[in-house]
């Protein structure tokens, strides 16, 4: 007898223990990291106003053709200025997503910022402003645990339209 009790305890334990992958159903693992090589979506048609007046879009054709100002392993950065030749000095530059938010940057700000079409890991375009001595600057590790400033500066993503203006 105690040779079959001896067999069925741990049978029994077993059974009543479920393995990882059985309780983990709910669990899921995070997604796959962005491609390191990211293309520029297909498709890709921003409006582009100046002054008013209507001028060709900016298209995937265009930032494939045109050399970014800023790149690394993983993203690439286009100044506004080299997409638009309008985009001078002392413009306005107004980025508006579908949704119709939209941002003001003047070019350059007064922190000597530059507005900036900028093609994310994830392959998405937003316009925000970049210091161009430093257009990928460290945040991670940082100030310390939760005391991190990050990245405040604001940005427009996706984007439909550039207008550019030229104050009087």
């Amino acid at each position: 007898m105690t040779r079959w009790l001896v067999m069925l305890v741990p049978l029994a334990l077993a059974a009543g223990c479920s393995k990882a992958s059985e309780s983990g159903e709910a669990k899921k693992l995070q997604s796959a990291p962005p491609p390191r090589d990211v293309e520029v979506p297909a498709g890709l048609s921003i409006a582009v106003d100046v002054d008013g007046a209507a001028k060709p879009p900016i298209t995937a054709d265009t930032l494939k053709t045109v050399k970014p100002d800023f790149i690394d392993e993983e993203r690439r950065v286009w100044l506004i200025s080299t997409l638009v030749a309008d985009a001078t000095p002392g413009s306005i530059i107004e980025a508006t997503a579908p949704s119709g938010v939209s941002m003001k940057i003047a070019h350059p700000t007064s922190d000597g910022l530059e507005p900036v079409l900028f093609l994310t890991r994830r392959g998405e375009l937003i316009v925000s402003a970049i210091d161009p001595k430093e257009p990928f600057p460290k945040y991670h590790g940082q100030g310390g645990r939760l005391h991190r400033a990050g990245d405040s500066m604001p940005r427009v993503a996706p984007v439909a339209k550039l207008a550019i203006t030229h104050p009087k």
